[in-house]
């Protein structure tokens, strides 16, 4: 059985687009400021909606960040 490497990129909407990589929901959830105790990930998809952009990536991939002035 092949795994699928899972990944999600959060992007702050309000900070200038920054963008951070995150290895699971539980790290998507803390960089949002919460205990993953204290909300779902879905939940937080939609107490984030405007803040945060979630976007989860499957597969094999490679980012490669490019940054002009």
């Amino acid at each position: 059985m092949i795994k699928v490497m899972t990944k999600y990129l959060k992007v702050d909407l309000i900070d200038c687009y920054g963008i951070s990589l995150c290895d699971t929901k539980e790290e998507v959830i803390e960089g949002c400021g919460y205990d993953v105790d204290e909300i779902t990930f879905e939940d937080l998809l939609v107490r984030m909606e405007g803040v945060y952009e979630i976007v989860e990536v499957t597969g094999d991939f490679k980012l490669k960040w490019i940054c002009t002035e």
